[in-house]
């Protein structure tokens, strides 16, 4: 079911838009799928194969870590391969990743293992095996034995390697780049696998074009972890983790209301958009505190954080907080930046190596008067909750995310989220599209701002009830244990989320790019390339 108005098409458009309902106004998750059941009816022997674990911060981690211990707590065994001092079973023989400090990368395979594959006489001790992607390349030569001994395998690839490729190279050297990478390891990849999972239908060319069968994944956030703080909290909105006692619906809020003119506005901005920027703006100066955004993640150029930082030099955002939490190669070039639009004393740096200094209310008192604050790499979940869960609006502007695990994360902690309306943000978070602002558009970013601080308290609700809903790891251990099951009993059949790869899934995929538009009135489930499919 996909809008309450396939139910009731007499009832009065105004009278449906009067309430946020994830049941009614969106596709609606079945009881089966939102529950904790374990999936697969037989426990599983899972081999995971991940570069990707804590302490090493980043979503995929966060992802991987969830996983697991969702599988283990329904009763299926899994050993996990990782980089020496990750949260894993077995260490594998790894370097620092050139292209990222913080992240490790595999460099040997593990002979151990491909001698028991190897051994006929030795019992296999997997039934699946889930290789996490990009990377992980020198188990490119465990692959092929682990399929000679009858294991499965399941290969999940969660960057957009395509617009990375358009950020840091030429247009020659890319495309050069980029038929290396495909011909010599994601073809090798891909070729043994029974399934290929996505995190979304963003997704680089070449998984639609090679991969066998495509799964598209589902979120896996643990919202215990990631949550309101107590006055932010309505417990109400946790009944979606017991489906069998949904809350009652939301108002919706002003934000997410489709603007008087158009419903994705660019600059000028609207009349609308005009008269609740300066009633943020006058709030800020006159009713309330500073309003506290926050952005969490790597420090990149593909992220896009140069946009935030500049975007504070708007009028409309004069008494705001840009707090930022993460570190990268950009933070240099990013604090040289906020120097510039902020003044010196606008600008908190935490030292490295240093202990941590809490700076998620936006103040610090060696820098009372800053307005950019660079918290720093921050381990540990429970404080970036705290971060989330203190600010107003969590903000990015990165067109490069194939899911976006910190805005699910933020929405958790009952902070809304203002995003660029562009890649996999388009369509996984298609629920709210209403904060979501045109790529590089800084007046239409600072609308989007002011919308959602005006709608308070209600926009928190909205945002803890849509992760609650749609992200939570249970939702995704019991989808990728159906997955796995049904690559182990070999027997796949065409569901949502699970589609036949090849030339059909490229030349749908091709058509929806050169098309530029998307339903937004499908459900996360189903797409234009799925419909093409069907």
């Amino acid at each position: 079911m996909i809008s309450s108005a396939d139910k009731n098409k007499d009832k009065d458009k105004d009278q449906e838009d009067e309430v946020f309902d994830l049941d009614g106004r969106l596709s609606a998750v079945s009881p089966a799928a939102a529950g904790t059941g374990a999936g697969a009816a037989t426990p599983l022997r899972i081999l995971m194969a991940t570069e990707y674990l804590p302490p090493f911060v980043s979503g995929i981690a966060n992802r991987c870590k969830n996983l697991v211990k969702g599988y283990r707590e329904h009763g299926h065994s899994v050993t996990v391969f990782g980089p020496p001092g990750s949260d894993c079973d077995v260490p594998v023989v790894s370097i620092v990743n050139p292209f990222y400090d913080q992240q490790r990368m595999f460099l040997l395979p593990p002979f151990w293992l491909m001698l028991q594959l190897l051994n006929p006489f030795h019992e296999v001790q997997y039934d699946i095996a889930h290789i996490v992607g990009p990377l992980a390349a020198p188990f490119l030569f465990v692959l092929p034995l682990l399929r000679l001994r009858g294991v499965k395998i399941y290969v999940s690839y969660h960057v957009y390697l395509e617009f990375y490729k358009q950020k840091y190279f030429n247009e020659l050297l890319g495309m050069f780049l980029e038929g290396l990478f495909i011909v010599l390891y994601f073809i090798p990849l891909v070729y043994f696998a029974d399934v290929v999972g996505i995190p979304s239908k963003t997704a680089d060319s070449c998984v639609f074009k090679y991969s066998k069968r495509i799964h598209y994944m589902r979120s896996g956030l643990d919202t215990a972890v990631f949550k309101p703080k107590p006055e932010h909290h309505f417990p109400a909105e946790d009944d979606y983790l017991h489906p069998s006692a949904p809350p009652a619906p939301l108002p919706i809020p002003s934000s997410l209301k489709p603007f008087e003119t158009d419903p994705h506005p660019s600059t000028p901005m609207t009349r609308r958009q005009t008269s609740l920027v300066h009633k943020l703006h006058t709030q800020t100066k006159t009713k309330t505190a500073a309003p506290v955004l926050v952005y969490v993640g790597r420090l990149a150029v593909e992220k896009n954080v140069e946009f935030l930082i500049r975007a504070m030099e708007h009028p409309c955002l004069s008494t705001a907080k840009l707090v930022i939490v993460g570190d990268g190669p950009a933070r240099a070039s990013l604090e040289q930046t906020a120097r510039e639009v902020a003044g010196s004393q606008g600008v908190y740096s935490a030292p490295p190596d240093t202990p941590h200094i809490d700076v998620s209310n936006g103040t610090v008192k060696s820098h009372s008067g800053a307005r950019v604050l660079f918290a720093g790499m921050v381990h540990n979940e429970q404080i970036i909750s705290t971060y989330y869960a203190n600010a107003d609006v969590f903000v990015s502007a990165s067109a490069s995310e194939t899911f976006g695990f910190t805005v699910a994360e933020a929405m958790a902690c009952g902070t809304p989220s203002v995003m660029v309306r562009s890649g996999a943000f388009r369509s996984v978070y298609r629920m709210i599209d209403g904060w979501m602002f045109e790529d590089m558009d800084m007046e239409d970013y600072v609308g989007r701002v002011g919308r959602v601080v005006s709608d308070g308290i209600l926009a928190r609700r909205v945002a803890r009830r849509v992760a609650v809903r749609q992200f939570g790891v249970m939702g995704a251990v019991k989808d990728l244990l159906k997955t796995y099951e049904m690559c182990v009993n070999g027997v796949f059949w065409e569901e949502e989320g699970l589609k036949k790869g090849g030339s059909a899934t490229a030349a749908a995929a091709a058509a929806l790019a050169s098309s530029g538009t998307a339903n937004n009135n499908l459900s996360p489930s189903h797409t234009a390339v799925d419909k093409k499919l069907n």
